[in-house]
């Protein structure tokens, strides 16, 4: 997943060991979900780009990754 802040978008790369469903969501900071993005991800290295529009405001977000077993958790900043 790559680093922040940004200020017009942003791209999470991700990779698995295998080919399956995947869901990105996106909190803000009181833990509502502003953006979900079910996936099929495929083996290796999978990439995301998230413009600013597809959020509600600049500040500081939370993203998650599921996919299969495995759960990661990252904090983007959105400046204006």
């Amino acid at each position: 997943m790559l680093p922040n802040p940004f200020d017009k978008e942003t791209s999470i790369e991700f990779s698995l060991n295998e080919a399956t469903e995947a869901q990105i969501s996106i909190y803000d900071v009181t833990g509502k979900v502003v953006y979900l993005n079910q996936l099929q991800a495929q083996k290796g290295k999978n990439t995301l780009k998230i413009h600013k529009s597809d959020l509600p405001s600049a500040g500081i977000y939370y993203y998650q990754l599921d996919a299969a077993d495995r759960t990661a958790t990252k904090r983007m900043v959105i400046m204006e």
